[in-house]
């Protein structure tokens, strides 16, 4: 009976710890940079996921604005810090990729541009 409770014990520990899994990052966005159709202002932004295999919904808050959420695609890669990977289209910055430690989050050309 005690090998059930115990066994039990860390099965709810285990699932415990994959729903603490950080799936939000805070970023301060130097000038103001468009994600999909929105321009974000600069300032603080909250970039959150949820991921389902190999594609994830990321959704930009920045205060003030309404949540954007795109599509993404997931791709496993290292890096040595969190970052957005962003490029310049007619002189606004444009959001590619959401870069973590472990993996990254590419968003599709057209959502990235928002066309």
């Amino acid at each position: 009976m005690k090998r059930i409770f115990a066994f039990g014990f860390l099965m709810v520990l285990f699932s415990v710890s994959l729903h603490a899994a950080v799936s939000s990052l805070n970023v301060t966005l130097a000038a103001p940079t468009r994600v999909g159709t929105a321009t974000l202002p600069a300032g603080d932004c909250k970039i959150t996921w949820v991921v389902n295999g190999t594609e994830a919904q990321l959704t930009f808050q920045s205060s003030g604005q309404k949540p954007v959420t795109l599509p993404a695609q997931v791709v496993e890669a290292k890096s040595f810090s969190d970052e957005l990977q962003t490029s310049t289209v007619k002189g606004v910055d444009v959001i590619q990729s959401v870069i973590l430690k472990k993996t990254t989050f590419v968003l599709h050309p057209s959502q990235a541009s928002g066309e």
